[in-house]
């Protein structure tokens, strides 16, 4: 008994350890300064975090201000995903707002918070993709829909372990051989892994790939190994 009551005081003071030093982290830009969980240096917000106040950020920080790349969705639904600097936009960015009542895109460069010329948007961008024969990426009409398919010689693989499908916002359902986002914002950041055999079952593989799709619509991803 006493064993157990020395535990259950240790874990009640570890997490009001751990909620005292996010409530000491802070946010410096107020739009999004009510609660912060991640990263921290010296106080204030630092590396991989996401801040919540009137608006919402979710990406890398800097003393306190975003920093690198992130995701700003304000109150009004709007939304910026791209480069920041000092707490303000400033690099390459996709903001998305309403126009007429639909999802309009604007892809562009920002500095010091203002838009300063728009540029072609690319429908997506691979950022790593190992241990796989071939893939393929097709949008195959409008909407707001991510299906994946993991194939072996054109066939459904099911030979599957360790399997990880993260997006970055939507709603996760499986329907069959596919693994399918739906009600997604874009952009979304998608990243897939698992492990598998190679074509002679010979050795283990462990393919991954990851890729931001900026274009409304919906998307059909293939993995083949």
């Amino acid at each position: 008994m006493k064993n157990k009551i020395i535990l259950l005081l240790i874990i009640l003071l570890q997490l009001n350890l751990f909620s005292f030093s996010q409530d000491s982290c802070k946010v410096l830009k107020p739009e999004i300064s009510g609660k912060y969980q991640g990263k921290c240096k010296k106080g204030l917000a630092n590396g991989k975090g996401v801040a919540i106040g009137i608006d919402k950020y979710e990406g890398t920080f800097k003393k306190g201000l975003p920093e690198g790349k992130g995701k700003y969705t304000w109150a009004n639904g709007e939304t910026y995903y791209g480069e920041w600097k000092n707490g303000m936009r400033d690099g390459e960015g996709i903001f998305t707002y309403k126009k007429f009542g639909a999802d309009s895109v604007l892809t562009g460069i920002w500095e010091k918070d203002k838009f300063i010329k728009k540029i072609s948007p690319i429908p997506y961008k691979v950022y790593i993709a190992r241990d796989i024969d071939r893939y393929s990426i097709t949008k195959t009409d409008n909407g707001n829909k991510i299906s994946l398919q993991l194939l072996r010689l054109g066939m459904v693989n099911n030979d599957i372990s360790d399997f990880s499908f993260q997006a970055d916002n939507g709603l996760y359902k499986e329907v069959g051989s596919k693994y399918i986002y739906y009600q997604v914002l874009f952009p979304v950041t998608l990243k897939i892994n698992y492990t598998t055999y190679n074509k002679l079952r010979s050795a283990k593989i462990y393919p991954v790939l990851e890729v931001t799709i900026n274009e409304p619509g919906e998307w059909e991803i293939e993995i083949n190994n």
